[in-house]
């Protein structure tokens, strides 16, 4: 039953049976738990943690919700006896199963044809709700219960007179059957009349269940509205103002607005309830004589409820459902009213009441649904009354759209016919002045009622009438293949053809600039598409004994034309059914491509919430693709897709995976094998710059390096000779120049940079415009800049630097974005220097010699090009790049094996003065070519890198004056950034610092903030505070690593000053335990499995320091109640 309510109630629930109902589908058993049914799987998705006896029953309440909605009824069942058999199941459980039982019966039982099974399962249905009701439920349970039962009710009334209709059976009896089923079902759900402000009485029926639940919440939220409010007419005292309101609770807050959402829910059932009441009355009148008393009684009762409801809710989806239903009403009464002037009054009321619904506009929702209601009824008023003119051209227009075939119900069929059959006798009546319109009418009298012809359901036969009467018995062919498959398809093609003709005059028309032309042949495109797809299903419905390479051809059109009109859904799920299951068939990889094209566009244009799923999606497809045809051009393609996938995942082990499936000799091979070596080699980088606990080991690192030379040596290997260079040859060759770079191949490298194609430095120095510029180029720059500096080429170095900044440009971005590539560098030497360490280390020290004087001989080499630019080259960028290089070599904490720690000292002490120098330079231009307001862009990042070159020289004061500076500012104390460098900089310093006192408070600071020549850092507890709510999250990633990296901090501060002296250790011990603990309450998962074990040491050592032998970690957490802090 549809839930026609605006209120925010509605938004809640929906997706997660959705998701639940896709996540069952694949679930082949049962698991049955101690106490309570489980699905381990499903637990795994939805519930999350340990499976006890609260969250199984919760699982099992899901599970059954889920099951419910696929309509697995059987199922149902089946788990129901399961609990009820299982002493573990709690009471609350167990009262909810009589209605569940009930449900799945009545479910089962409308699969069952008509007969004594079906009547025996709705009478055990009957009895499992009486059984429900028996223990006088309230809320939720009762209103669901008297709902069920009066629908219940209505259900077997209707079986009644179904029954009655049948030849041998004894009608009227069967219909005298019927009317107490009706009146128990009206009983069930409607309130006795009582007056306005009357009590509601303990619930008997649906209406009073939801009116005592909404009367309830409604006093709930009048007590929190007017809490705290001073009584009407009191006076303050004292002559004193009265102290305005105070603000309500948080609490108070959440609560109201959760009661507001059950208020609308409530508000929903009491409509949906009030349209069953009206619908009881108008069905039991069906077991009445049709224009008796007692018949017009009852059918006047049911329009007069639904006025009643329409006019208390004239904007809501129940009221105008209630109105459409009052305008039918009346309609049949009409229909059985033998009193001609009394029956003109009846009609006009019809059509008076269903006017406001003919005239809703829109094509979503229920809109078109309720709206062709509504005109196939005024059809009939206005046919019988001849007022053909009241049929207008919008209605007409309404009456020809195209619906697809799974909406068209009796009621659209019938509003089509009935537009058919007045308009051709509208046609006959014309008056002379108005006959030239005959031949339109007539045109689409014949259409409508073709329309309806074709799909031979309600008014078919009528249809088809009509068509003899309008000269013709059958449709034409070329308007509806009837006769067989290839008819069908044939007319498919011709529409296709046409439709491909319209979009190109719609493209010649546009460029010509004649819009009204293009939209006109885009409109008849599109009506040509509809009607090669309308044949398109006619055909395939008509494919039995077809062969299949025809029927695939069908399909392979049909994707086409579903991606022609946007539905890419559609278009990729057939695509990918062709793929997959006739990968032979003439079409199939066209269709794969639709498929995999649908899949990308949703990824990139769709909904925001469907992007991850559909990108997904894509790769699969590109990946059935690349097995399916692996050599085909089409495979080619989709590795390419399945490339760019894997390294937006960041997934290295599937494009690993990928190097290993390219066929080498296909003919776009080479280019995918330089893409993937490419996209693996920069996942390499990006992952050893990772922390120790995440970062994949040496070996996993060093397996990833040697498949990515494989694939770009391949991929080289195969690039033509002579030419112009590809862009991915020449990002190819680049990427494994640097391999060459690291690996300490200078000889290698050079003839990669310099190759007389794809080389990098060759396509820079080309002169080439386009060589010159783009991302491209900045890679080009920066590699061969970095190799000649390596090399000690100073000549070329110097060449290198120029052009890094002609790349960069001119204008206000320039010198940041310069900047930026010279920060990429020095990651990049900051990463071979930690390699040549990590080298050195996984051979224990053996080539300790070896890697030592290459890092020398990297190290040299840098030093005298630095030195060279930082006495020669004044501009901001230059000397930021000193710096920034400088800082990069001395502050490598991996690369403290190869790079001396007095060297480090050194080069860290030099960046330093080249910064400092920058910032005396941002009081007076000094008459440099660069201004004072050109440096002064950069002073806060500027101090934020001193306060980290400070922070690794152990000059603390040094470092927190330029925090505080930076944060002396309103605006810049809330850069995250910023405050997490002040708090890391507190607890450095306070873990370092030989004072005791002092080290003490800077800790303390660390872990509450400080406040210092006007700048304000949050510290870590103020960090983690500000990050709490998006820390509930899950898809708040960055914001929720950033919240447990703050709260962990703040228990290592608490830790740290255990050892500094006069501390009250007790109570930093608790406090260090209480941080855990809370943290471990409010956020169970702790942030994932990496947090969670640095989670779990704390605590081990916080148990140590209270003096347990045995520290246990995060599991006296599950086993102990957590006090709050």
């Amino acid at each position: 039953m549809v839930r026609f309510h605006g209120g925010r109630g509605a938004r809640h629930g929906i997706g997660a049976i959705l998701l639940l109902g896709g996540l069952l589908a694949a679930l082949p058993v049962l698991v049955i738990g101690r106490g309570t049914v489980l699905v381990a799987a499903l637990l795994q998705r939805e519930g999350g943690g340990a499976a006890g006896p609260g969250n199984a029953e919760i699982a099992t309440r899901r599970l059954l919700d889920a099951l419910t909605e696929k309509r697995m009824h059987d199922v149902v069942l089946a788990v129901l006896d399961r609990v009820a058999n299982d002493p573990g199941a709690s009471a609350e459980l167990r009262q909810s199963l009589s209605l569940r039982r009930a449900d799945a019966l009545t479910g089962l039982a409308r699969r069952e044809p008509p007969g004594a099974r079906r009547s025996a399962m709705l009478e055990q249905a009957a009895q499992e709700i009486d059984r429900c009701l028996a223990a006088t439920p309230t809320g939720d349970e009762a209103i669901a219960a008297y709902t069920q039962k009066g629908n219940l009710l209505v259900e077997r009334g209707r079986i009644k007179l179904a029954q009655a209709k049948r030849p041998g059976e004894d009608g009227p009896k069967l219909m005298a059957e019927a009317i107490p089923l009706f009146d128990a079902a009206i009983a069930a759900l409607e309130a006795p009349p009582r007056g306005p402000g009357v009590e509601v009485p303990p619930p008997t029926n649906a209406e009073d269940a939801v009116l005592a639940s909404l009367r309830d919440v409604d006093a709930r939220l009048a007590q929190l509205k007017n809490a705290g409010k001073e009584k009407e007419g009191d006076e303050p005292t004292g002559g004193k103002k009265a102290r305005r309101t105070p603000k309500k609770p948080a609490t108070d807050v959440k609560l109201m607005e959760k009661l507001e959402d059950r208020q609308d829910e409530l508000r929903g059932q009491l409509l949906q309830t009030r349209l069953l009441i009206g619908n009881a009355y108008f069905e039991k009148s069906k077991a009445l004589a049709p224009g008796s008393a007692e018949w017009k009684a009852v059918v006047r009762g049911s329009a007069e409820r639904y006025r009643k409801l329409f006019e208390k809710y004239p904007k809501w989806g129940a009221g105008l459902y209630a109105r459409y239903y009052e305008g039918r009403n009346y309609l049949v009464l009409a229909q059985s009213e033998t009193v001609p002037e009394e029956r003109r009054k009846l009609l006009d009321t019809a059509l008076l009441t269903l006017s406001s619904i003919r005239a809703l506009d829109g094509e979503s929702g229920f809109v078109p649904t309720l709206r062709a209601k509504s005109i196939n009824a005024s059809l009939e008023c206005w046919l019988e009354q001849k007022l053909y003119d009241q049929f207008d051209d919008r209605l007409q227009r309404l009456s020809l759209l195209n619906v697809p075939a799974d909406r068209l119900d009796a009621e659209w069929l019938g509003m089509k016919y009935r537009s058919a059959q007045l308009l051709s006798e509208k046609a006959e009546v014309l008056p002379a002045d108005q006959k030239g319109k005959k031949p339109g009418m007539l045109r689409d009298a014949k259409k409508l009622a073709t329309d309806v012809a074709r799909h031979n359901k309600d008014f078919a036969r009528e249809s088809r009438a009509l068509l003899e009467k309008l000269g013709r018995a059958a449709p034409d062919d070329d308007d509806d293949p009837a006769a067989s498959f290839a008819a069908a398809f044939d007319v498919a093609a011709g529409a296709v053809a046409a439709m491909q003709e319209k979009q190109a005059e719609a493209k010649g028309a546009t460029a010509a600039g004649k819009a009204e032309e293009a939209a006109a042949a885009v409109e008849a495109a599109g009506v040509e598409r509809t009607r090669a797809m309308e044949a398109l299903r006619r055909a395939l419905a008509r494919g039995d004994g077809v062969p299949a390479d025809d029927l695939n051809r069908a399909r392979s059109l049909f994707t086409y034309l579903l991606y022609d009109a946007r539905r890419l859904h559609d278009a990729a799920a057939m695509g990918t059914l062709l793929a997959e299951r006739y990968p032979n068939a003439k079409g199939a990889r066209q269709s794969a491509k639709i498929a995999m094209a649908a899949w990308q566009q949703l990824g990139r244009d769709g909904p925001a919430a469907w992007h991850a799923a559909a990108k997904a999606r894509c790769a699969d497809v590109a990946a059935l693709i690349m097995r399916t045809w692996p050599k085909e051009p089409e495979g080619v393609e989709a590795a390419q897709i399945v490339v760019a996938s894997a390294a937006e995942s960041h997934d290295a082990d599937r494009l690993v995976k990928l190097i290993a499936d390219v066929p080498r000799d296909s003919a776009k091979g080479p280019e995918v094998l330089l893409r993937a070596g490419g996209a693996l080699w920069r996942e390499i980088i990006e992952r050893r710059r990772l922390p120790d606990d995440v970062r994949p080991t040496p070996e996993i690192l060093a397996a990833w390096r040697s498949r990515a030379v494989e694939a770009l040596d391949a991929g080289l290997a195969a690039m033509p000779a002579g030419g112009p260079a590809s862009p991915v040859a020449v990002a190819g060759g680049l990427a494994r120049c640097q391999i060459a770079i690291e690996e300490g191949d200078q000889a290698l490298a050079a003839k990669l940079l310099e190759h007389p194609s794809w080389g990098g430095w060759t396509v820079l120095s080309s002169g080439d415009a386009a060589s010159g510029s783009g991302p491209l180029a900045e890679n080009a720059a920066t590699v061969a800049l970095r190799f000649f500096i390596q090399s000690q080429q100073l000549d070329k170095a110097q060449q290198a630097f120029d052009k890094l900044e002609a790349v960069a440009g001119t204008g206000p971005e320039a010198t940041a974005k310069l900047t930026n590539m010279y920060l990429s560098m020095g990651r990049d030497l900051q990463g071979q220097l930690e390699a040549l360490a990590a080298k050195q280390g996984a051979t224990q020290g053996n080539g300790l010699a070896e890697s030592e004087g290459t890092a020398l001989g990297i190290l040299a080499g840098f030093e005298k090009f630095l030195e060279g630019v930082a006495k020669r080259d004044v501009k901001v960028a230059s000397q930021m790049w000193v710096a920034t290089t400088y800082r990069s070599l001395g502050s490598g904490s991996g690369s403290g094996t190869v790079v001396p720690r007095a060297k480090a000292s050194g080069y860290l002490a030099r960046a330093a003065e080249v910064y400092e120098g920058l910032l005396k330079r941002s009081g007076a231009s000094a008459g440099l070519a660069d201004s004072a307001d050109e440096i002064a862009r950069f002073v806060p990042s500027i101090r934020l890198k001193l306060a980290s070159v400070y922070r690794e020289l152990g000059r603390w004061d040094e470092a927190l004056g330029h925090v505080d500076w930076i944060l002396s500012d309103a605006k810049r104390q809330n850069s995250l950034e910023a405050q997490i460098q002040a708090a890391e900089l507190l607890q450095a310093a306070g873990e370092k610092a030989t004072d005791g006192a002092a080290a003490a408070r800077f800790l303390r600071e660390a872990i509450a903030g400080r406040k210092s020549q006007g700048g304000v850092a949050w510290g870590w507890g103020g960090i983690a505070n500000r990050l709490a709510r998006q820390a509930a999250d899950p898809k708040a990633i960055d914001a929720r690593a950033k919240f447990f990296l703050a709260r962990l901090n703040v228990v290592r501060c608490r830790l740290a000053l255990l050892a500094k002296p006069g501390q009250d250790r007790a109570k930093l011990i608790q406090m260090a335990f209480n941080d855990v603990a809370v943290t471990y309450r409010l956020y169970p998962d702790l942030g994932g499995d990496a947090f969670r074990a640095q989670f779990d040491a704390l605590l081990k050592q916080i148990q140590k320091e209270r003096g347990e032998a045995s520290p246990r970690g995060l599991a006296e957490l599950d086993e102990t109640p957590v006090a709050a802090s």
